[in-house]
């Protein structure tokens, strides 16, 4: 193994470490120590991987939000019509966020942390930013394939807006107090909002 592939398993292991501590804790109480403790590192071999708690924090979102855009480029460049992408995405949607709860427990401490740290802000707008558009491209595929409509219709982006919001809220929502909302109903509320 070469010294660049060593390098990027030494961080995997301790980005994965840090998101069980995320998982059990909430960041602003996790500590360098506790991440290397359970990474298995000490604090000074973590150090050696990452400068900062900061530095950490950036290759988590990296970590994240590149796994979320991989699946999603993966469905734009698929072989399906607009509809067939729009179900495809939204089920993608339900199972990261909505019934994932590690996924949103580490999404609302990244959130959480974006308020503290103006970069980590700057990487959560980038991922809204492209979340966003993926979503507006969703929607205008689906308007490009069904030209008949309406002039009342949701502008794209609005439409997308309302998508994000109910999937990532709904997720957030449902870790804290779950009330056992039917999956089925909220992919189909998301479909209609991409299908347009």
């Amino acid at each position: 193994m070469d010294k660049e592939a060593k390098l990027k398993e030494k961080k995997k292991i301790i980005i994965e470490a840090l998101k069980r501590c995320l998982e059990r804790s909430v960041y602003s109480n996790i500590t360098v120590q506790e991440v290397a403790d359970e990474a298995g590192f000490s604090k000074g071999g973590l150090l050696h991987y990452f400068q900062s708690k900061e530095d950490m924090y950036m290759e988590l979102i990296r970590d994240v939000f590149e796994e979320i855009h991989e699946d999603h480029a993966r469905v734009l460049n698929g072989n399906l019509d607009a509809r067939e992408q729009a179900g495809i995405s939204a089920l993608y949607g339900v199972e990261k966020f909505f019934l994932d709860k590690r996924t949103t427990k580490i999404f609302l401490n990244l959130m959480l942390y974006a308020f503290e740290d103006e970069n980590i802000m700057n990487k959560m707008k980038e991922f809204f930013h492209k979340h966003l558009e993926f979503y507006t491209t969703m929607i205008d595929r689906s308007h490009a394939e069904n030209p008949q409509r309406r002039k009342t219709d949701i502008d794209p982006v609005v439409a997308a807006r309302i998508a994000q919001i109910v999937m990532i809220g709904a997720g957030m929502f449902e870790s804290v107090d779950q009330t056992n909302i039917d999956q089925y109903n909220l992919t189909r509320y998301v479909l209609s909002l991409i299908k347009g």
